[in-house]
């Protein structure tokens, strides 16, 4: 009888537990400038394991989402590995970047903004002018 109570009572638990989330960070909404032009949402492994699930996503002050990104190869972010989703943005908009992990200890990454600059070729290059970091 024992026995069944602590069988019960373990079943019980488990049931209500559910199924554990994974963790996200996020970096706070940012505006550049009228002159930005790409958003880049990027993380970094810098743990000793490889990473499952791990997704980005950016999301603009209105709640327009561009991605989520699977990282990865198999959806595993090795160790050292980067994943960068970069997208064109509008001028007058603001922006946040979101990333989910299983594990976030060792997980680094941010949200940078660019601007097209004319070099001494007069060649357009991407300049960064603005970056937050994930949190």
């Amino acid at each position: 009888m024992r026995t069944l109570i602590v069988a019960m009572a373990c079943a019980g638990v488990l049931a209500l537990s559910g199924v554990s989330q994974a963790a996200q960070i996020a970096s706070p909404t940012i505006y550049g400038t009228f002159d930005q032009v790409l958003a880049e949402c990027s993380v970094v492994n810098g743990g000793p394991t490889p990473l499952a699930s791990v997704t980005i996503k950016i999301v603009s002050e209105f709640g327009e989402t561009i991605g989520p990104m699977n990282c990865g190869s198999n959806k595993t972010l090795g160790v050292g590995e980067f994943c960068s989703l970069r997208t064109l943005i509008d001028n007058s908009t603001a922006y946040s970047c979101v990333a989910t992990a299983a594990a976030l200890a060792n997980f680094r990454g941010g949200l940078s903004f660019h601007k097209h600059v004319q070099d001494n070729l007069g060649i357009l290059v991407l300049h960064p002018i603005r970056f937050a970091p994930l949190r």
